[in-house]
């Protein structure tokens, strides 16, 4: 084959739709079967299951707080802060204490069955044809059940006993003692006149209750409840559910009335209580108020602050005063100053001070305007200078009293505003003191009032009490079983029916080994496929003959013209026929090869070198003759051992001979290379039949006299592991120009190739050890009838 097309080939690896739908089709009958049944089954099961039904109904839980709108503090005293509390009245409803009051309402302890001929249907209370009425039972907490068979209008049979039992008479059966009363009630109703009575305990019956039935919210923005109950009786069920309701709403109302007594006589503790610490504190605000005559620390404490302000005033007015003092004694004592005026007296209202600095300025200004007309040392310049220095001494000793005065006015100040700061600070201490106690007084008094109002609130709500739970919406049953579900059951089935025979044969594929198609061998090995040659149903070796037009015979015409692109300058080749191992179909192949080539007018020979296990004569229905053993140890002529086989001109056989004990060694001879080279003188193509590859080694040493090799593989028999064989033996060219035949194709195999409409194959086999008939070989039974279509469809290979 050329390179383009061994290209293309090795490209192609992946299955196509077409192959895939003919691989799987044969399963398509088991698939259909395994659904039928399936659906069979969930038919069964919807007609003998008893339906359940659901039973909802709507409560609105109202969290408005009964005893009033006191407030989060009133809340906090009780610890019943407002939160969410629907989830804990979800568990509440759920609780076993709520369903024993619905099993004892209800009394549900008892219930009646009525026994049909597959399944037992549970029987409206109501509509209980007699009625049963235990007198007495010793143990309450373990149930029984007893079977009634009604006989006539006034008598009944007990658990199948022979016995008969009237009506209205006192029977003790298992130390329960217990009586049946008949009523009017209609009995054709019933599928028979037998009745099971069950009688379960309070407990047992809750808690399964408890169990079934189921409370959701509504939304996350709604306070309503949701209850919801499965089961088969519709009436039976909506009486459950509204009686849940109605004992939860009851158990609701208990529960504020029991809190409401409480809460009245707590109030009562606590006002005597707070009432005799209010008393207390008031008495020690009065004492207190005496001792530290502290009336208001507030307007107190005011005139103490203005009282300070004021001395802190007239304080710093003062020490202005000393400091102007100073400054005037200090700018008289100065030599620089001695005959400069003083610019002012700063706020020195001193009388004679003042009247003093007024003459020593007029006295300076005089001396200052004579000095313009008169020297500095004229007689009444000295004269006034005189005077200067007189009236600047009575004023030095002038301010030092004054200062001295003024000195102390400060200290007085200062003592005043220092006992004023004194009693500012002892305000404090007084008035925490103070607040302290009127903080007690406040606080009981708010807390008796808050009680006081408390009390009214919650006796008035205490007497019209009503429940927060409000039902919505009455229990009310839906018209469709919510079990079994029918549709859901049916295709469940469906399912179920597809994935079994799918993992069957899912798991069937994946631990197949075996070649199921040409895409196996192209995604191991790049060996160009030679052709796919089909099953024989004949039981003949031999297919192609020269008036033989059926598929399997063209399929060999396709290798041969196939042969052309393998071989394509070799006009007398020699073709290498051989496989992994035995079974495989080779001697089936090079028959119908040799055959093939013969027919297209060439010379042909048939060489049965499988000198362990020779096949191709009896496959041909010729008898043993001497071939080419006889012909490597000398015995015979080349012409001796080659055998025309009758029917097909052109063709002819040359046996194996007698079956050596040294097969390998004798592969060897010299001989081996003289016969082939006669052999090409007097034949156009030459078969040669070797042992399997994959088992001994005649192969390898018979491939140097080849032009070229092809490889069996048979479908759905060789192993994908023996692919790793072919691919090494063709990269390493351990054989020339080696190729694969697909043989033993079979349409129920599941095989891609079949889009021809034919399903096809032959029963030929190879054999080495065990199964194997005279000298070692074995054949599959090829004389069975033709099977018909189904057989075909619904095998497997």
């Amino acid at each position: 084959m050329s390179e383009e097309i061994m290209e293309n080939q090795t490209k192609k690896t992946g299955i196509s739709p077409r192959e895939m739908i003919f691989r799987y089709l044969r399963y398509i009958p088991w698939v259909a079967i395994s659904v039928s049944l399936a659906l069979v089954g969930a038919y069964v099961k919807l007609r003998y299951s008893t339906p359940t039904y659901n039973i909802a109904g709507k409560l609105l839980v109202s969290t408005q707080n009964p005893y009033g709108s006191g407030g989060d503090k009133f809340d906090d005293i009780f610890m019943m802060q407002r939160v969410d509390k629907l989830n804990d009245e979800i568990e509440i409803i759920k609780s076993r204490s709520i369903a024993s009051r619905v099993v004892n309402s209800l009394e549900l302890q008892k219930q009646v069955f009525n026994k049909g001929k597959i399944r037992s249907t549970i029987v409206y209370p109501k509509d209980v044809p007699f009625n049963f009425e235990i007198l007495s039972i010793p143990d309450s907490s373990s149930g029984f059940s007893l079977l009634i068979s009604l006989q006539g209008t006034n008598e009944f049979l007990l658990n199948e006993q022979p016995q008969k039992h009237f009506f209205n008479e006192r029977i003790k059966l298992n130390n329960v003692e217990f009586r049946i009363t008949a009523n009017n009630r209609d009995r054709k109703l019933f599928a028979s006149n037998d009745f099971v009575v069950s009688w379960q305990s309070t407990e047992s019956m809750a808690s399964g209750l408890s169990g079934g039935i189921n409370v959701i919210r509504v939304n996350d923005y709604a306070n309503v409840l949701l209850l919801s109950f499965t089961n088969e009786n519709t009436r039976l069920g909506v009486d459950i559910v509204n009686q849940y309701m109605k004992e939860y709403q009851q158990a609701s109302l208990e529960d504020k009335r029991e809190i409401a007594a409480k809460t009245l006589a707590f109030i009562d503790d606590q006002l005597k209580a707070v009432f005799r610490d209010l008393g207390g504190v008031e008495q020690n605000l009065k004492n207190y108020r005496e001792k530290s005559r502290v009336i208001n620390p507030e307007q107190q404490s005011q005139l103490f602050f203005n009282e300070l302000s004021e001395t802190n005033k007239l304080m710093a007015e003062q020490e202005i005063k000393v400091k102007v003092i100073d400054y005037l004694i200090n700018y008289l004592s100065s030599n620089a100053n001695q005959y400069k005026i003083i610019p002012s007296m700063l706020g020195i209202e001193e009388p004679s001070l003042l009247q003093q600095v007024t003459e020593f300025n007029r006295l300076q200004l005089e001396r200052e305007t004579t000095l313009k007309n008169v020297a500095p040392n004229n007689p009444r310049i000295l004269m006034m200078e005189a005077g200067i220095g007189k009236l600047r001494n009575d004023m030095l000793e002038n301010l030092k009293n004054v200062r001295q005065t003024y000195v102390l006015a400060l200290d007085a100040i200062k003592n005043k505003s220092k006992e004023a700061d004194r009693l500012i600070n002892s305000i404090p201490s007084k008035e925490k003191q103070l607040l302290e106690v009127t903080r007690q007084q406040s606080i009981l008094q708010e807390l008796y009032q808050y009680l006081l109002q408390k009390k009214l609130e919650t006796a008035i709500s205490s007497a019209s009490t009503i429940s927060n739970i409000k039902v919505i919406e009455p229990a009310i049953a839906s018209g469709i079983p919510v079990s079994p579900n029918r549709k859901g059951l049916y295709m469940f089935a469906i399912l179920i029916g597809i994935a079994i025979p799918t993992s069957i044969i899912f798991l069937r594929e994946y631990l197949n080994d075996k070649i199921k198609g040409k895409q196996d061998i192209q995604q191991i090995t790049q060996t160009p496929i030679l052709g796919e040659v089909g099953h024989a149903e004949e039981g003949k070796t031999l297919v192609v003959t020269r008036n033989n037009r059926r598929f399997l015979a063209e399929q060999f015409r396709i290798v041969r013209s196939n042969l052309q692109y393998i071989l394509p300058n070799v006009s007398k080749p020699v073709l290498l026929v051989t496989s992994s191992f035995s079974g495989e179909g080779k001697s089936f192949v090079s028959t119908n090869l040799g055959s093939v080539l013969a027919l297209s007018g060439k010379r042909t020979v048939i060489l049965e070198f499988d000198i362990r296990k020779p096949k191709i004569m009896k496959g041909l229905g010729l008898h043993e003759r001497k071939g080419i053993t006889n012909y490597i140890v000398g015995s015979i002529n080349l012409h001796e051992a080659i055998h025309p086989v009758p029917d097909v001109e052109n063709l002819y056989v040359i046996p194996c001979g007698p079956v050596p004990p040294n097969p390998a060694e004798m592969l060897l001879s010299e001989k081996i290379e003289l016969l082939f080279s006669e052999l090409r003188k007097q034949f156009d193509a030459i078969i040669i039949d070797t042992a399997p590859v994959g088992l001994v080694s005649d192969a390898i040493t018979l491939g140097r006299y080849a032009d070229g090799t092809i490889y069996i593989v048979r479908h759905n028999y060789t192993q994908k592991r023996q692919i790793q064989l072919i691919d090494d033996i063709y990269r390493q060219k351990k054989l020339t120009h080696l190729s694969i035949i697909i043989n033993d194709i079979s349409a129920s195999g599941g095989y891609g190739y079949y889009g021809y409409g034919g399903g096809y194959g032959y029963g030929y086999g190879y054999g080495y050890g065990n199964g194997a008939g005279s000298n070692g070989e074995s054949y599959f039974d090829n004389s069975a009838p033709k099977r018909s279509r189904w057989s075909k469809w619904l095998a497997k290979k």
